[in-house]
């Protein structure tokens, strides 16, 4: 029997195991006891795949219930294989419970079965092939289980501080082939203060969003017209087609209209999945008169942001081959304390850096009286389709499905940025749906096997060979 036969064999056992383990809702809380960092249901989880690794003959280590390992073979260097044992919250209206792991229509459903719990169970399963397999490695493999992908990433910078790092590895925690590209991002916070006379149309209040890194769903203002002629032309302005999307009604005091308008959320490093409430909002009533105020910050969005999301507006809109194009979305605005602030989320691709993007927006902004008051900036992360890493593990892909897809690059962000010769490596395959954070979250049994496949090939390869060679 060889190593892929008995990860045939597992199935059923592995189905179960994956079902144990949905069923721990490990959503970051409070912090519980000691060893419990991220809350007891997360040490739940953590203990759960630890003592698996032990009944199974793996070495474990629990590093205080941030994060822990299971290893197998022995040498001077390590594969690392890094997952993710959080998941964000369930949410309303799943067909089936979000923690029941219900097995029906040959998927496994419940929150986290494909982001990561589904892939946690494949690599779990495929190191387990190679050792009762008894196959001889060159390397060490590290599985190593963090808690805290979701939020903060406190797992691994505490893992990180007590452990070596692996040499190379793979996370299985976005899509195949595999993504050798995690472009940069760009964190901006912008603000300015209310001018204080108003004249023409005055925005007594506007907002939208709540999340930087999410693309606004709502957003709404109220509005003060002039005179009751100049309110009703504005209404009569609003084409037929966007009834569904834009909501009137009338204001608190004469002459107000309160404008609701609905967008469709999605994250911000896919912004054009999505369709943006607060500068659809700024696009009808942008025409108006009005000055003083917050009108300097509804210029801006209306000049600069528009429609796009590929910055053309603010001159910023890089492209290369390799990471495609630059993303931004205006994901908060809102008027405080006398200010206008907006979050501003971009994610830009290998030609540029987020220092000259910041200088450009800084340009733009003074034409308007804003001002960046806080950034925050994390590089691109990239490795060459001619490193051996890549190439081993495009080999056990392309093996095992036939798929010649090349090499992806993404606006999120992976556990390969926390090891650098690392990569993002499935779970999802081409022309699957993005179900990860969705409610009715799945993975298929034909999917989840088929993972496990590729990789124990690509551990095997990893771990028995010698780099120089290949």
């Amino acid at each position: 029997m060889s190593y892929l036969d008995r990860i045939d064999a597992y199935q059923e056992e592995m189905l179960s195991t994956l079902q144990e383990l949905i069923a721990i809702p490990s959503v970051k809380t409070e912090a519980g006891g000691p060893g419990e960092p991220f809350g007891p249901d997360l040490a739940r989880a953590l203990n759960y795949v630890l003592t698996w690794g032990e009944k199974n003959g793996f070495a474990t280590k629990n590093i205080s219930g941030y994060a822990g390992h299971l290893e197998y073979g022995t040498g001077d260097e390590t594969v690392g294989v890094l997952v993710h044992l959080d998941v964000v919250p369930a949410g309303d209206g799943w067909k089936y419970p979000p923690f029941s792991g219900q097995r029906a229509e040959a998927r496994i459903y419940g929150r986290g079965a494909i982001d990561d719990k589904g892939p946690a169970i494949a690599a779990m399963y495929a190191i387990k092939a190679l050792k009762e397999e008894g196959v001889k490695l060159n390397k060490k493999i590290r599985l190593i289980f963090g808690c805290d992908e979701e939020s903060g990433w406190q797992c691994m910078e505490h893992y990180f501080k007590h452990e070596p790092k692996p040499e190379y590895g793979f996370t299985p925690d976005a899509n195949f082939p595999l993504i050798n590209c995690e472009k940069g991002q760009l964190g901006l916070v912008i603000e300015g203060e209310l001018q204080s006379a108003q004249t023409g149309c005055r925005i007594e209040s506007l907002t939208g969003g709540s999340r930087r890194n999410v693309v606004p769903e709502w957003a709404e203002a109220v509005i003060t017209f002039p005179d009751q002629q100049s309110l009703e032309a504005f209404v009569a302005s609003i084409p037929e087609e966007r009834a569904n999307e834009v909501q009137l009604s009338a204001g608190p005091k004469e002459q107000q209209l309160s404008i609701r308008v609905k967008g469709v959320s999605a994250h911000a490093s896919l912004p054009q999945e999505g369709d943006n409430a607060v500068t659809k909002l700024v696009e009808i009533i942008a025409t108006l008169n009005g000055t003083g105020g917050c009108w300097p910050a509804v210029r801006f969005i209306h000049e600069c942001f528009g429609r796009e999301t590929d910055g053309r507006g603010l001159g910023i809109n890089y492209h290369d081959q390799i990471s495609g194009d630059l993303t931004i979305n205006l994901g908060v605005f809102k008027i405080e304390q006398q200010k206008v602030k907006m979050e501003v989320d971009i994610r830009y691709p290998l030609c540029t850096s987020g220092e000259e993007l910041q200088q450009k927006i800084e340009q733009k902004l003074a034409t308007y009286n804003l001002k960046i008051t806080n950034s925050s900036a994390l590089a691109p992360h990239y490795l060459a389709e001619d490193n051996w890493l890549i190439k081993t593990l495009l080999q056990a892909y392309r093996e095992e499905t036939g798929d010649q897809s090349a090499p992806l690059a993404i606006g999120g962000r992976t556990y390969a940025v926390t090891l650098g010769n690392a990569v993002a490596f499935g779970p999802v395959f081409p022309g699957r749906p993005e179900i990860a954070h969705q409610k009715d979250e799945y993975i298929s049994i034909q999917d989840l096997m088929a993972c496990t496949r590729i990789y124990a090939k690509a551990l095997y390869e990893l771990a028995k060979a010698d780099t120089e060679s290949v």
